[in-house]
């Protein structure tokens, strides 16, 4: 690259801005934001304007351009501020360039002056650029009414800033908030939106929408890291919401996008589950909540294996591709997560031979779903699922004497009729490896049937098993099931569609 470098990093470089640059940018750029022209004297002072390119580092393609000029708050040195702008090219947008761009431009401004402010201000229907000035680490700061004349009519304009600071020393360390099972969260550093910003797909994101926001949450971020290698693998993220008038009454609102070469190894549900507990521990508020696309079935997944419950459908809620989409909320509880840890203190439901089932502690749920899958997992599917999420319920498998977490069960409502009385419970068992074949799981089978009975109005329970678990069919036989018929393909189990073997159990059974 002949021209002179001011700065660079990973995909952008700051250099030399050419006359040549200059034409292009004017012939190629939209100019969508750029104000009325006005023929009279200008009343303030003229100070003077530095550019600089924004180019790729290795081709040198020109992508854009930044501009800053000094601005004044008071009669010193300290009063002064640098105000600067960006404008890229549109085929370079919404892929992170702006964001990188801005970033490095601060830390140029910071690193080659004694300025302590840099600012920014954009209309306020230019949500990119907003978007892009807080990926960046500006602050938004306000509104200045009628700054602007566009298309004759007066426009606010939206105000950033950021203080030298803001930005963390070159001797600082990520300070950890939480950790545990290989994942990390911590301190966002410079750098870090702006990479994943590079590498997000961006497959779930809403559509563009120029109409100005009525909404302003504060959000706050952590980094996702890999525990051993300190890899950057994603971010979460959280805001407020109420849902009353007193702070008895709000949530946490939380989020998480992970680059795509980390999604698939677990990293999302332990991710959201160390934030949920990391909010619980330093916060009064008692509820986490999660929304996603309706078809974005790996987020469906991480949040259950989470621990989140599913709520409901939350109708039309933003527009992706054009079209209102619709999504699943979930939500933890901080019942649901601050338990009391050692087993004895465990809410006990029932006990009888040296078995007993309680309410779930933390890590009790995800060791039910991933580590008591099994070899009769069915196969991932990341379509949209025709039934929404069902509702269910689960409790813990415990050793009586010790209190070790042998598995879990768990039920959810089906229906044959749309009443109570036309309803049946559908039960689940997993237990942990080593504790397969010693009888637990009829015990736990048998004691969750009397459970349900003594404690709901359905008189009718029942389960279904693969047709090569023989094991699980002699535990519900033993329990008291009886068998009544194969559910032909049923399931998908590497690859192949596979029979269940279908079991029920009515209230009179027991009787007999």
């Amino acid at each position: 690259m002949d021209r002179q470098v001011f700065a660079t990093r990973d995909r952008v470089a700051l250099t030399e801005l050419t006359q040549d640059d200059r034409r292009v940018l004017n012939e190629r750029g939209d100019h969508a934001y750029d104000v009325d022209p006005d023929p009279r004297p200008r009343m303030h002072a003229g100070f003077a304007v530095f550019r600089a390119a924004v180019v790729e580092p290795d081709t040198g393609v020109l992508l854009g351009e930044v501009n800053w000029h000094p601005v004044g708050y008071g009669p010193t040195a300290a009063c002064e501020a640098w105000n600067f702008g960006i404008s890229l090219l549109p085929s370079q947008r919404r892929r992170g360039t702006g964001t990188a761009a801005i970033r490095l431009l601060v830390e140029h401004l910071f690193a080659t002056t004694e300025v302590d402010r840099v600012e920014a201000s954009t209309d306020r229907e230019n949500h990119a650029a907003q978007r892009a000035l807080t990926k960046a680490g500006l602050r938004r700061e306000g509104v200045i009414r009628g700054a602007q004349l566009r298309d004759g009519e007066r426009r606010d304009m939206i105000s950033y800033g950021i203080l030298r600071d803001d930005l963390p020393k070159d001797t600082d360390e990520r300070e950890v908030a939480a950790s545990g099972q290989g994942v990390m969260l911590a301190d966002v550093l410079p750098g870090d939106l702006e990479l994943l910003s590079g590498q997000d797909d961006n497959a779930f994101e809403a559509d563009h929408d120029e109409r100005p926001k009525r909404y302003f949450p504060t959000v706050h971020r952590l980094a996702v890291l890999d525990q051993h290698t300190e890899e950057l693998l994603g971010a979460v993220s959280w805001h407020a919401v109420g849902y009353g008038g007193s702070a008895a009454c709000e949530a946490w609102n939380v989020g998480i996008g992970l680059v795509p070469q980390s999604r698939g190894r677990g990293a999302g549900a332990t991710a959201l589950r160390l934030l949920a507990e990391y909010l619980f521990a330093t916060t009064d508020i008692d509820r986490v909540e999660a929304d996603t696309d309706r078809e974005n079935v790996p987020a469906q997944r991480a949040l259950a294996k989470a621990g989140f419950r599913p709520e409901g459908l939350v109708r039309g809620a933003y527009v992706r591709g054009g079209e209102r989409r619709d999504m699943l909320s979930y939500s933890l509880l901080r019942t649901d997560v601050v338990e009391a840890t050692e087993a004895g203190e465990r809410a006990v439901v029932l006990t009888r031979d040296g078995v007993t089932l309680a309410v779930p502690g933390p890590g009790d749920r995800e060791k039910f779903y991933v580590a008591g899958s099994g070899e009769f997992a069915i196969d991932p599917d990341d379509r949209p699922r025709v039934v929404g999420p069902t509702r269910s319920s689960l409790l813990s498998v415990l050793d009586t004497e010790t209190g070790e977490l042998l598995g879990g069960v768990s039920w959810h409502a089906v229906d044959y009729g749309g009443t109570v009385s036309s309803s049946a419970w559908n039960i689940g068992i997993a237990l942990l490896p080593d504790v397969r074949g010693r009888g637990v799981g009829t015990l736990a089978q048998r004691l969750l049937v009397e459970h349900l009975l003594a404690t709901t109005e359905l008189d009718r329970i029942e389960a279904s098993t693969d047709v090569d678990n023989i094991a699980e069919q002699r535990a519900l036989e033993k329990a008291g099931f009886r068998r009544e018929g194969v559910l032909r393909g049923a399931q998908l189990r590497r690859g192949i569609r596979r029979d269940l073997v279908h079991y029920g159990l009515v209230r009179g059974d027991l009787a007999n």
